[in-house]
């Protein structure tokens, strides 16, 4: 789906929600994102609103905005070769005791809605454990 105008300004204000800042000109750590809300806002962009990004983009990103505004942000299921998306832990500078390395490949082989279904299966792990209403 080719995201419309306010599909991106609603974006852009899911991420100024939870990110806790209006300047999104950075990447996603950077700007004091955690992993989990950018789980978050991945799976509401897709349940909500139909459009897909993926989180690793997401995660990776130089700028926050820069890819919430871009037309091509609109991501297609990945064709069976797509290229593995590079580890977190080499994306972000720190130091990789191997689980980023073996767990980012495995998710990419996995389709779109299987890693959407696989995140909110977490996400629902981690909200029951941490008592928050979903």
């Amino acid at each position: 789906m080719t995201p419309t105008d306010d599909m991106h300004a609603q974006a852009l204000k899911l991420a100024r929600t939870y990110l806790g800042q209006e300047d999104l000109d950075g990447g996603w750590f950077e700007l004091g994102g955690s992993s989990l809300d950018a789980a978050r806002l991945v799976s509401s962009l897709e349940h909500d609103h139909g459009w897909e990004i993926a989180l690793q983009d997401l995660l990776t990103a130089p700028s926050v905005a820069g890819l919430l505004t871009a037309p091509a942000a609109a991501v297609a299921p990945e064709a069976p070769d797509a290229p593995s998306p590079t580890p977190v832990a080499a994306a972000t500078g720190a130091t990789s005791a191997g689980g980023a390395d073996v767990l980012w490949p495995a998710l990419a082989r996995l389709s779109a809605s299987e890693r959407l279904t696989l995140a909110h299966r977490l996400l629902g792990d981690v909200l029951r454990e941490s008592g928050e209403p979903r």
